[in-house]
């Protein structure tokens, strides 16, 4: 029987099989199970201890009046203190159903980086890309063979969490919903941390110190909403295009699996993009379309409101435009090739071209659009045009006319700046210094942040210097005051002229790039 079951799992995915094998051995089950159960003898004796004794005149689990933690001691006839007991369990299963996710999530996330920068080290992973298995079946296979012993330790304490949670009285649709949460959240961080590994990092204390700084506020949000009041949120949520998604543990459970699931594919398709060829981008041009709406409807999600006198629908859009900022700085380090990639595309495009069929084929458009090795700029371009698409809507709701104007001209010079970065960015991975990258990214961090933190310094303010303040990012708070539409234009068409010289000169860049390749491959064949 034992043996079938075995066959069955090397038959089913042979990646799991092989890390159960590495990692299940008899000493490392023994030792993890004896771990488990003196942890959570430990915990029990902690919680015994704080039980009150010696005639105390208060304690979190006496039963008088008092609040918070500390309630006044009723003792017996026989001079025993009356115990809450369904208090005490269920702080017992609070601090279980904080401490189990934790395990699992730091410890998985930390070898599941270390596991791969040894495969990498040592070279096995390329073996292993070279076997006839999927990508999907070995990736999956690592985030179910990997844990496996933060996995065996958990599943050993799931039954004194559960019974807690029966002697607290907790209903079953608050466990299952920690549960839930528990596996949603950890396919989440695994596949970021495989990603992570796959972009050359190593460091697994940095993915703990990522997780564990995320699930502590995480779990804090959840828990605020416990003893389920009208005035509580879980997850610290108010409403979602109208629904109440903080307010019913049912909504917000189907939010954040939904949110979570949708979080997961993306690091997951993108992990398995490089792990099969290291030197694609993270997500191709149509992933990015994709991707770029499932996220701007769901930050919109959480301003779509009434606009009233008291809430300036502006603040909102600011707020939507951070979280924006975010995600397309994420989004060009996601889409823009290395340096090679675009060399090679430079070579071969003209013959691309010639041996095309179709008219839309021999355009260049379609390359930059869909291609994989194109530049990324018009990609981005077109990001933007798809996020400020769907935001559009809501801004020409808003009623007031001064409003829908400040807020169309956050979005046009905020999406320009942002077009200008894509391509100062593009411009340094063309360089031939091997820390490219790494000057791109300061480079671009410096665009952004330096600016504002410049003007504020020399106290040239918003209302004073509009048109400096239009050149940065940020060009919403000269927006908020009374600035003229002739300096907006005027501060457009500087961005567009700025934009225009910077795409201009990564053409002939490109143009010469590949003519000098293009030069030394014809010199060496003859």
């Amino acid at each position: 029987m034992t043996f079938d079951w075995i066959d069955r799992l090397s038959d089913w995915n042979p990646q799991v099989f092989r890390e159960l094998k590495g990692r299940l051995k008899r000493t490392n089950a023994s030792s993890t199970s004896t771990t488990s159960f003196v942890i959570q003898l430990l915990v029990l004796l902690y919680f015994w201890n704080a039980l009150p004794a010696d005639h105390p005149k208060d304690n979190p689990y006496c039963t008088g009046s008092g609040s918070y933690r500390s309630f006044a001691c009723i003792y017996d006839a026989l001079g025993n203190p009356q115990i809450d007991w369904q208090h005490w369990w269920f702080d017992l299963f609070q601090a279980l159903s904080w401490a189990l996710p934790f395990v699992l999530l730091i410890a998985g996330v930390y070898m599941l980086i270390g596991d791969l920068g040894k495969e990498e080290r040592r070279g096995t992973l390329n073996f292993i890309r070279l076997s006839p298995q999927t990508s999907h079946s070995i990736l999956v296979g690592k985030l179910l063979g990997v844990p496996a012993i933060p996995y065996l330790a958990v599943a050993l304490a799931v039954p004194l969490h559960l019974l807690a949670a029966i002697a607290a009285h907790v209903s079953i649709a608050n466990v299952l919903s920690i549960y839930l949460l528990t596996a949603a959240a950890c396919a989440f961080f695994y596949s970021a941390a495989l990603l992570y590994a796959f972009l050359g990092g190593t460091q697994g204390w940095l993915g703990a110190v990522i997780i564990w700084l995320s699930y502590s506020v995480f779990f804090q949000l959840w828990q605020s909403a416990t003893d389920f009041g009208s005035d509580h949120r879980y997850l610290g949520l108010g409403e979602w295009f109208y629904l109440p998604v903080g307010k019913h543990l049912g909504l917000a459970m189907t939010f954040a699996l939904i949110t979570l699931g949708a979080g997961t594919y993306w690091p997951w398709q993108a992990a398995k993009r490089r792990f099969r060829n290291p030197n694609l981008t993270l997500l191709s041009k149509s992933q990015s379309y994709r991707v770029t709406l499932c996220f701007e409807i769901w930050m919109l999600g959480f301003v779509f409101r009434d606009v009233s006198s008291s809430n300036r629908p502006l603040d909102d859009l600011v707020l939507l435009g951070f979280f924006s900022l975010l995600w397309f700085v994420i989004l060009m380090v996601a889409l823009t090739p290395q340096r090679q990639i675009l060399l090679d595309w430079a070579r071969y495009r003209r013959e691309r071209v010639a041996k095309a069929k179709h008219f839309w084929s021999r355009s260049i458009v379609e390359d930059l659009i869909w291609g994989e090795k194109s530049p990324a700029l018009v990609a981005i371009a077109l990001n933007l045009l798809l996020a400020n698409a769907v935001i559009m809507p809501w801004l020409l709701g808003w009623g007031n006319a001064s409003y829908q104007l400040q807020g169309l001209a956050t979005l046009v010079l905020g999406g320009t700046y942002l077009l200008i970065c894509a391509a100062i960015a593009q411009l340094m991975m063309l360089m031939k210094s091997p820390k490219r990258a790494v000057w791109a990214a300061s480079t671009i961090a410096g665009i952004i942040a330096l600016p504002p933190a410049i003007l504020g310094f020399l106290q040239f303010y918003p209302t004073e210097a509009p048109l400096a303040w239009l050149f940065s990012m940020g060009a919403f708070a000269a927006l908020q005051s009374s600035v003229s539409i002739t300096t907006i234009f005027t501060a457009f068409l500087g961005h567009l002229g700025i934009l225009s010289l910077l795409s201009l000169r990564l053409s002939n860049q490109l143009q010469r790039a590949g003519e000098s390749a293009t030069k030394a491959l014809l010199a060496s064949k003859a």
